[in-house]
C-alpha cells in the first residue's frame, strides 16, 4: 500500500486517512488511554489533534502512523517519531528524535507496542539517520517505560525534566535512550 511506511510480523505502520477518525476517537481518545496524556481530549481539540495526525507525515516527512493489525487490518493504535522540541526539554534532547506509542486497551500486553516502536527505531536510525533514538514517559506511566526496557533503552536520569504541559502526578518525565547499532 502507497501509504505503509513499514511493516512488521503482525503489523503495518501507515499514513493516517480521514476515515480513520471514528476508530481513533473510539479507541485512543479514551480517559483510559489517556490516561498519562492529560485526559480525553475535548470534541474540538480532537479533531484538531486528528488533522495534524493525517498531515503529519506528508507536511513534515515524520511523525505519528495508524498501526494496524495485518490480520484483520484492525486500527490497533498509534505510533511513530518527531524532533523533540518542547521549550521545556534540556537541550541534549531538543532536536534528537523520539520514538512513541500509544495503543487502544484491548490491545495491551500483546507485544503489539515493542514491536511497532521497534519498528519506528530502525526509521530513526535508517530513515533518519540519527545516532541516537529517545523516549519519553512519566514515572506513573509503567507500561510505557517497561515497553522501553523491553527496546533495551537505558534510562538517563540526567536528562529527566519537568513538563509544565503536564499535571504534578505525571512529573518529572522520565527519559530514555538508545544509540544506534553498530554496523556489522
Amino acid at each position: 500500500m502507497a501509504d505503509t511506511i513499514c511493516q512488521t510480523e503482525r503489523l503495518r505502520l501507515r499514513k493516517w486517512r480521514e476515515d480513520d477518525f471514528a476508530d481513533w476517537q473510539a479507541h485512543l481518545n479514551t480517559d483510559e488511554v489517556r490516561k498519562h496524556l492529560c485526559g480525553k481530549l475535548a470534541p474540538d481539540r480532537a479533531r484538531e489533534v486528528f488533522a495534524r495526525l493525517v498531515e503529519g507525515w506528508d507536511r513534515d516527512g515524520h511523525g505519528f502512523l495508524a498501526v494496524e493489525r495485518l490480520a484483520d487490518g484492525a486500527l490497533l493504535g498509534s505510533c511513530g517519531t518527531a524532533p523533540i522540541s518542547s521549550p521545556s526539554v534540556p537541550d541534549e534532547l531538543r532536536g534528537g528524535y523520539e520514538v512513541g506509542y500509544q495503543l487502544r486497551i484491548d490491545a495491551h500486553g500483546q507485544g503489539y507496542a515493542t514491536e511497532a516502536a521497534g519498528a519506528v527505531l530502525g526509521l530513526i536510525f535508517d530513515r533518519f539517520d540519527q545516532p541516537v533514538a529517545y523516549a519519553q514517559a512519566s514515572q506513573a506511566n509503567r507500561g510505557s517505560w517497561r515497553v522501553m526496557q523491553r527496546l533495551g533503552m537505558v534510562r538517563r536520569e540526567n536528562l529527566d525534566y519537568d513538563d509544565p504541559d503536564y499535571p504534578p502526578q505525571e512529573n518529572p518525565t522520565m527519559v530514555w535512550s538508545l544509540q544506534r547499532p553498530e554496523e556489522a
